[in-house]
């Protein structure tokens, strides 16, 4: 079962709910009927964001900074993405306007006045007009609790009526910040006062979410190594073995991949490993090449296996618990940065410990803003979502669809054509064995590539992982690739539960042995595939074309990966797209319903 909302609305059908879905009694809202828009602040660490969600619940959109400002993982105050809500909807738009925050580890607030003390930061905050949007210019905005925002966003893309929800990564809200009025402060006491979210357990029944249980971590200096910190926390533990291997904290998508190439070690838990590492042989370069010339690969692989073993076996205690905190629940969400991690995902669902378990497409920092403006939605409107479907994640702003003219404007000197079947033609050029940068609708809200977003090629074209690593994507060869595939042929491929629904990427499973040459080049070397199950109420051109693509070829799917190259954010609008087929190797771009020529004529 899952969750559908069309791409251009989000189509919410909503029944009255009797309790209030609240933030704290002092933080509810007017239920006012004027035109209303819930501004949610992402000022996260890494992938700040801006969110705004309409009164009448039927339009949300994400500004990401990090596509804005094509820095990747900018984490920076998001004057980007702001400016862009103001460019697009302050001229045409007014309305009441409620705003909420969140920032990881620390507030906003304690951000802005760092800043403040290095740079003018409030005067330019003024200078650009966005003083509105300031915690420290404007006390009207609400505080809330990271990993509240991040149980939002499960509570609103939630498929199933009862569910519990897993809130796990690096590091949420520290507890002495989280608000005196917010009903998640009772689980703050003297011990934990100074101590950050760890994982936090919700059940979210018929629409009321309730708070269950909060674990809390505390960083201290390693006595070997005192530049670093470390806390008991398995996310920041996964964290700092990113670090460690690929001297970026970000890397944690390439140890667990790099993990299937390692034999773990035996320790007892993530103290204990970090602890067990020498930084004197950590990583210290920039580049791909560098790193592949390391002397420590050996090293780095089991490094690898040892974090995910140790995380895969933690997840399987936590779901164990969560089945014992919450009686007779039987469907799992799974949310926070932790939630990406699709193999250990898969693992837990093996274990037959819950009968479904989901992750919504965007569980990492990038949709804070998400979470933040759906608090304050929720507070005015105490109603839950009617379970659809399908659902999809393209939650970027609609401002970034271009239009015909803005095509023909942009690709003006480019062999372009126009095409009365889209999905018919290039599903022709795929057959080809071409490989095409993808750009349709509105942008995924979160880090996998769905099908709006995407570079495709054929699944079964010989050595094309090694093309794409040394001439598109450039990334190391021993990251695999995704793959899209159509619902009604999933199961003919790959080894997955009767009932089970990857729609988002966020589950790692069994190639079938038959299949295991044909799709090598998106199957990594433990012979799992991170793939992508859609269907036409998902994405109907998407399906449309890998339906095409598998009438011309026998193969009902595509190798799908994000369209942008490594260390870049993915293409956000039409002038991105344009500087992608400029000075990338595909062969084509699809952009609406026009097919654009690598070359120029």
């Amino acid at each position: 079962m899952a969750l559908h909302i069309e791409s251009s609305t989000l189509n919410m059908i909503m029944t009255q709910h009797q309790t209030h879905s609240t933030l704290g009694e002092n933080y509810v809202m007017n239920h006012s009927t004027d035109k209303k828009y819930y501004l949610g602040l992402g000022k996260t660490t890494f992938n700040s964001s801006v969110c705004v969600l309409h009164n009448d619940g039927q339009s949300l959109e994400l500004w990401s900074s990090e596509r804005h400002s094509r820095k990747k993982a900018d984490g920076s105050w998001p004057e980007h993405a702001l400016k862009m809500w103001k460019e697009y909807y302050g001229k045409h738009e007014s309305g009441k306007l409620e705003i909420a925050e969140n920032r990881d580890v620390k507030t906003p607030l304690f951000r802005e006045k760092q800043l403040n003390r290095a740079i003018p930061f409030f005067e330019h905050v003024k200078a650009v007009e966005l003083e509105q949007y300031s915690s420290g210019l404007n006390t009207d905005i609400k505080f809330l609790p990271h990993h509240y925002c991040h149980a939002m966003i499960a509570k609103f893309m939630s498929p199933f009526e009862r569910t519990a929800i897993l809130v796990i990564d690096g590091a949420g809200s520290h507890g002495e910040d989280i608000p005196e009025n917010h009903p998640e402060r009772k689980f703050v006491n003297n011990t934990n006062l100074q101590k950050n979210e760890e994982y936090s357990i919700y059940l979210l029944e018929h629409g009321k979410l309730t708070t269950i249980k909060k674990h809390w971590q505390q960083f201290f200096q390693s006595k070997k190594f005192p530049k670093h910190w470390y806390s008991d926390g398995l996310g920041t533990c996964y964290e700092k073995v990113a670090e460690y291997i690929f001297n970026s904290k970000r890397a944690a998508g390439k140890v667990m991949a790099l993990a299937g190439l390692g034999t773990p070690g035996e320790y007892n838990n993530s103290m204990e490993l970090l602890e067990s590492l020498d930084w004197n042989n950590s990583f210290s370069g920039k580049s791909k090449k560098e790193w592949e010339e390391s002397p420590h690969l050996k090293h780095y692989q089991d490094i690898a296996a040892s974090i995910q073993k140790l995380f895969e076996e933690k997840l399987i205690l936590l779901g164990s618990d969560i089945t014992k905190l919450i009686p007779n629940i039987t469907n799992l969400i799974i949310t926070g940065g932790c939630a990406l991690n699709c193999v250990s995902n898969m693992r837990l669902l093996k274990k037959n410990i819950f009968k479904n378990i989901y992750v919504p497409p965007n569980p990492g920092d990038e949709c804070i803003g998400i979470g933040a403006a759906l608090a304050l939605y929720y507070c005015d409107h105490p109603w839950r979502l009617t379970p659809h479907e399908n659902q999809h994640g393209y939650f970027g702003a609609s401002s970034s669809v271009p239009s015909d003219l803005q095509i023909k404007t942009t690709f003006d000197g480019y062999r372009i054509t126009k095409h009365d079947n889209i999905a018919e033609d290039s599903a022709e050029l795929i057959a080809q064995g071409k490989i095409l940068a993808w750009f349709q609708g509105r942008s995924e809200a979160g880090p996998r590539a769905l099908g709006n977003r995407s570079i495709l090629a054929r699944v079964d074209k010989h050595d094309l992982k090694n093309y794409l690593n040394q001439h598109v994507k450039y990334r190391e060869d021993f990251r695999p690739y995704g793959c899209s595939v159509n619902m009604e042929k999933c199961r003919e491929y790959f080894d997955i539960p009767k009932n089970f629904q990857n729609p988002y990427m966020s589950f790692a499973v069994d190639t079938r042995d038959n299949f295991r040459e044909t799709f090598k080049e998106v199957t990594h070397i433990d012979g799992t595939s991170r793939i992508q199950v859609v269907s036409v109420g998902q994405n109907k051109l998407f399906h449309a074309l890998i339906k095409k693509v598998g009438e011309k070829t026998g193969l009902y799917a595509v190798l799908n990966t994000s369209l942008n190259v490594m260390g870049e954010p993915i293409v956000e609008n039409i002038v991105d797209a344009r500087n992608f087929l400029d000075h990338c190797n595909v062969d084509n771009l699809v952009i609406g319903n026009y097919i654009v020529a690598k070359n120029l004529s």
